[in-house]
């Protein structure tokens, strides 16, 4: 399956988003061969809800992969919060005819695919860091003059911006402790963390049938996607 084939697609934007909690979960469906996996992505950005960080962080780790499997159908859901967002507003299709799907007692709508190479790999205990991998959705982030950004540098010189901040590995991995991140992360050879301060407005696009968006995740599983189409 593809974004093209969950149909009812809207798009929906949101403003004033950094820093704002949100959260999703992963139902993935094992290849009939091989190792990989495709996943349905389910989020809570651009859903406007009346709770407090505390609150949304302590629903969603109480959330249990195994009802949601019963829920959701696949062999494999990943919860993938709970997160912060570091851009300042956003615009992004989702799918279903927008559709507000109940996880556990957190409202979200499906925004996007991925596919992975090896699932049992994906969902060990610790993420493989510092690998790319494609997810299906189309979006635009943006990011503000005079914002301060938290990117990686590849090897080969490929830009990653931090679109989001977790909470699941650290929950003391807060928005304000990011310019010093550096100093925590176990960078493999040839990676480099910077924190630039934007001179100018920053958009940051994918498009599910076109360019998907490119994504690592460090240790902590902070999520960056590559800077191709600014």
């Amino acid at each position: 399956m593809s974004t093209s084939q969950l149909g009812g697609a809207v798009h929906v934007s949101a403003e004033n988003l950094h820093g704002q909690h949100h959260a999703e979960i992963v139902v993935f469906t094992r290849d009939p061969d091989g190792p990989g996996a495709f996943g349905m992505i389910y989020n809570t950005l651009g859903l406007a809800d009346d709770v407090s960080d505390e609150e949304l962080d302590a629903r969603f780790r109480a959330l249990d992969p195994e009802e949601l499997k019963k829920d959701f159908g696949g062999d494999v859901v990943w919860l993938n919060g709970p997160r912060r967002a570091l851009m300042d507003r956003m615009t992004l299709v989702v799918f279903e005819d927008a559709k507000v799907s109940m996880v556990g007692p957190i409202p979200m709508r499906t925004v996007a695919t991925v596919s992975v190479p090896d699932l049992d790999a994906f969902v060990a205990s610790e993420r493989p860091p510092y690998t790319e991998i494609t997810v299906g959705r189309t979006t635009e982030w943006f990011f503000n003059a005079g914002r301060q950004v938290y990117q990686l540098v590849s090897p080969a010189g490929s830009v990653y911006i931090m679109q989001s901040a977790s909470q699941h590995v650290d929950p003391a991995n807060t928005v304000d402790r990011l310019a010093t991140l550096g100093e925590r992360l176990k960078l493999p050879q040839g990676w480099e963390y910077r924190t630039p301060t934007l001179q100018e407005d920053l958009v940051v696009r994918a498009d599910a049938e076109g360019t998907p968006a490119h994504i690592v995740l460090d240790e902590y599983e902070d999520n960056y996607q590559r800077i191709d189409n600014a």
